[in-house]
């Protein structure tokens, strides 16, 4: 028994107090794939590359072909690499990611490279916490010159809030590869032109960013939300560009004529449904096709009334409309609810609608929770 004892002692021992690199190499390391074990010729990276973090044999070779990895022949580099990613914060599953994002990353020098960039970070005072998720999502910031400087200015763009600074790395990934004089500030200032204050171009970075399209790009989207009626300085404004932001003016009036050409909206109507949602002129055609098919020949909506419901667009078919729809019917088929909105019953929370329209009446309508659940499970036909 004592002896049994001390050999579960003596694994746990060799298993949790070894070296973090040893961990790493271990739980990474996989058979080779019998394909890339019969190749003679296969290169020592793209070996790497397969066994440690389960690139394809085609990735593996592609990516072998790179300048800064030819000439790697031991696993000397990739894996100093590796453990200084590890030291600086990074866990398992975020090395592989960031390896599968940017494996070049693996033929950089941690002396003459990795380590200064990090330095520099933190002697400027970059939490730890941001520098890991910049790595995370950006790791080619490591190789880029001016990093610290980019990342201060950003954070005092945010007012020195690291949730929001956070939430600008993830969402806009290559933000930071971009010049500030040159690029960042030309932007910005046409942003503030548009009357939007630095809480909005910060709200607005937080979603998704047309930061890397061209000027002129970004000022036909801005004026092209004035025309469609959304006064610049409003607090609509900002809720235009972050629906239609990174789509094109050619992409937004594409759409436009189609709901003219397709439902006889006018030129008013198209401006009175982007006003309440303007999310409706970036949703694909085969989306409304469906949902206006689903509204106008089950709930009698007349094409041109739902311009003045066009939040209702926005709302899934399968997961809203079509269980919503099933809810509604058999309530009014019994009786016990007329005149129902579908409009506000479809644009209340899961939870609220539940509250309202099921939950009361389930035991006036046997089997009323379990219809709603099959709906909103897919199994209710369009």
């Amino acid at each position: 028994m004592g002896s049994h004892l001390l050999l579960k002692r003596a694994i746990y021992s060799s298993f949790f107090f070894s070296p973090p690199q040893y961990h790493f190499h271990h739980l990474l390391r996989s058979p080779l794939s019998t394909q890339s074990s019969k190749l003679q010729e296969l290169p020592f990276i793209a070996d790497y590359l397969i066994s440690s973090f389960g690139f394809s044999l085609d990735r593996a070779l592609k990516v072998s072909a790179n300048s800064n990895l030819t000439a790697i022949k031991s696993s000397a580099r990739p894996e100093a690499v590796v453990k200084f990613l590890t030291d600086t914060g990074l866990s398992h599953s975020q090395i592989k990611y960031v390896v599968s994002f940017r494996p070049t990353l693996l033929g950089s020098n941690v002396d003459k490279t990795l380590k200064p960039k990090v330095r520099e970070m933190m002697e400027v005072g970059i939490p730890g916490e941001v520098l890991v998720q910049l790595i995370l999502y950006n790791p080619s910031a490591l190789q880029l010159k001016d990093v610290p400087a980019r990342l201060l200015f950003w954070r005092d763009f945010v007012g020195n809030n690291d949730k929001a600074l956070l939430k600008i790395i993830s969402v806009n990934t290559f933000l930071f590869n971009l010049p500030i004089d040159k690029h960042i500030l030309p932007r910005l200032n046409l942003l503030k032109e548009y009357g939007l204050s630095n809480e909005d171009m910060v709200s607005f970075l937080g979603a998704r960013s047309c930061f890397c399209c061209h000027l002129d790009s970004i000022r036909q989207i801005l004026d092209l939300i004035e025309e469609l009626g959304i006064p610049r300085g409003s607090r609509m404004f900002l809720r235009g560009l972050k629906a239609i932001g990174i789509s094109s003016k050619s992409k937004i009036k594409s759409n436009e004529e189609f709901f003219k050409n397709t439902y006889g909206w006018s030129q008013e109507e198209v401006c009175i449904a982007f006003q309440k949602s303007p999310v409706v002129l970036i949703l694909s055609e085969e989306n409304v096709r469906s949902t206006m098919n689903f509204l106008m020949s089950k709930v009698g909506f007349e094409a041109r009334s739902i311009a003045l419901r066009s939040r209702i667009l926005g709302c899934s078919l399968e997961k809203v409309l079509i269980p919503r729809y099933t809810v509604l019917s058999a309530l009014e088929s019994k009786g016990l609810k007329k005149k129902c909105s579908f409009f506000s019953a479809c644009l209340a929370s899961e939870r609220r609608f539940r509250e309202i329209y099921v939950v009361p009446y389930e035991k006036d309508v046997p089997g009323l929770g379990e219809a709603y659940a099959a709906a909103y499970g897919g199994k209710v036909p369009v």
